[in-house]
């Protein structure tokens, strides 16, 4: 399969970058949170829009999103002066093809150019989310971060990396 790596403009597709969230939460989390959760889930609730100045999309030959990653400074008051790594999505289909490798790849040259450490929030019982960041050489600090959400409580590790400069 071909695709590249770009980053998204102001007038990007974001009814597909909605749909790659959509269908990467129904397909990755299905186990993860409850089920209820998942199907109050509309591509509708996501704005990835607000985020695409600090945007990758991994896209075909022809034109398809199948792949997005959000990243930028910290949002928790916590890692101020942090980079963080905010989402990483890969339609189910082209999972495991090295799309998630490409796009964090390049999340990371962008983020080491601005920041000399980053964090990002993992769920606490997704190993294998856990084990992909492990392999592009985050950290598991040990610490959790308690989320409330609408459908319950979220509890996510946070991993760190450093940059040498």
């Amino acid at each position: 399969m071909t695709y590249h790596i770009e980053p998204a403009r102001a007038d990007s597709d974001f009814a597909s970058i909605r749909k790659v969230y959509y269908e990467t939460w129904l397909s990755a989390y299905r186990d993860l949170i409850p089920e209820a959760a998942l199907k109050q889930l509309t591509p509708a609730i996501w704005r990835p829009e607000r985020h695409w100045r600090d945007m990758l999309l991994a896209v075909t030959a022809a034109g398809e999103i199948i792949g997005v990653c959000t990243y930028g400074p910290a949002r928790n008051a916590a890692y101020a002066g942090w980079g963080e790594l905010y989402s990483l999505y890969v339609r189910p289909a082209y999972q495991h093809d090295g799309v998630g490798h490409q796009l964090i790849t390049t999340a990371l040259q962008q983020l080491r150019a601005d920041f000399l450490q980053i964090y990002l929030l993992v769920l606490a019982n997704n190993d294998t989310a856990q084990q992909f960041y492990r392999q592009h050489g985050f950290r598991d600090t040990g610490r959790q971060y308690v989320d409330q959400a609408p459908f319950g409580t979220l509890h996510e590790r946070i991993f760190i990396m450093s940059f040498k400069r």
